[in-house]
């Protein structure tokens, strides 16, 4: 049976400076310096102590190039802030707000850990240099802010204390300062939400490969609800995510699962209101007005057609919608 399988993530709450002698830029991003800004958030009491705060994870597409020489070298990340390591909870570190802890995530989810300009983060690579011999590079980090502590304040994000560093390693810095950051305020208010449904499947039936006239075509869109009940007006938002990787990222196509007798040509793409999620990034999908209102909040899925030519074979997926409110 072809169906795809959507897990709901009801987790609700709401580089090393690499030192370089060399007085010339090997390594170059129009990427880097870079800061992401954020107003204010709210935080849920029933949110665990060591996870992401929904809504404040920022993802950093970084692209450039490095001087001849550079193949296949290592792209680390490191933490250059003045914060310290939170204790428990490895590649957190303070902010200077109580309770509120960043990390550095890499493309396969792992939060870096390490900190200095001399720090070796290999391990958990931000990427490579390539090697077709253009010596470029092109990879993603996210930057989140994570709850430390059952006891949050309100308070400023100190500049000292959020800022990573990203370079080749035992090279070049890439960019000039070489740094990634986080700036923004912390207006704390305690706000409970529940949602019932933490997963569920949807069907999304069997097509034939030759249902697929060409790239771009879909099937039939079948609608899941996720119910969100909250004790306090808040607005709520919602970010794609998925540990299959993506197809196309920015119309919300999700890759299928790898397993045995997989099928090819496809993805399953998702939906919010007959427009495609563009893949971590929260969107409003709906406030609440008076407390203890529940909202129902309507998605859609699809298979999408990826390639000129489809094969049958197995066409499942899971994807994980993280629920925040503001």
């Amino acid at each position: 049976m072809k169906y795809l399988k959507y897990l709901f993530c009801a987790t609700l709450l709401i580089i090393m400076i690499l030192h370089s002698q060399h007085a010339h830029a090997a390594c170059t991003s129009p990427d880097i310096p870079n800061q992401a800004v954020m107003n204010s958030i709210s935080v849920s009491s029933t949110l665990p102590v060591g996870q992401i705060i929904p809504g404040t994870d920022h993802l950093f597409t970084i692209s450039g190039s490095c001087s001849s020489g550079h193949n296949n070298n290592v792209i680390i990340g490191c933490y250059y802030g003045s914060g310290n390591a939170v204790a428990g909870f490895p590649g957190v570190y303070d902010t200077g707000v109580a309770g509120i802890g960043i990390t550095l995530i890499n493309e396969q989810g792992q939060r870096i850990v390490g900190t200095g300009q001399s720090c070796d983060t290999r391990g958990t690579p931000l990427g490579y240099v390539s090697t077709d011999g253009k010596d470029t590079f092109n990879f993603t980090a996210t930057i989140a802010l994570v709850k430390t502590s059952v006891n949050i304040s309100s308070g400023s994000l100190q500049q000292a204390q959020t800022k990573f560093g990203v370079g080749v390693y035992g090279r070049d810095a890439i960019g000039n300062p070489n740094q990634l950051s986080y700036a923004g305020n912390i207006n704390f208010k305690a706000v409970t939400c529940n949602v019932p449904t933490k997963a569920l499947s949807v069907d999304l039936g069997s097509p034939f490969a030759g249902d697929f006239p060409g790239v771009g075509s879909t099937t039939l869109a079948k609608t899941f609800i996720v119910p969100v009940t909250c004790n306090d007006p808040v607005e709520i938002g919602t970010e794609l995510s998925s540990g299959n990787g993506y197809e196309l990222p920015d119309i919300g196509v999700v890759k299928l699962t790898q397993e045995s007798g997989v099928a090819t040509g496809v993805g399953v793409q998702f939906l919010y209101n007959g427009s495609p999620l563009v893949v971590n990034n929260y969107i409003t999908t709906g406030n609440i007005t008076v407390a203890d209102e529940t909202i129902n909040i309507p998605f859609d899925v699809r298979y999408y057609q990826t390639a000129s030519t489809v094969t049958p074979g197995a066409a499942n997926a899971v994807a994980t919608l993280s629920i925040s409110y503001h």
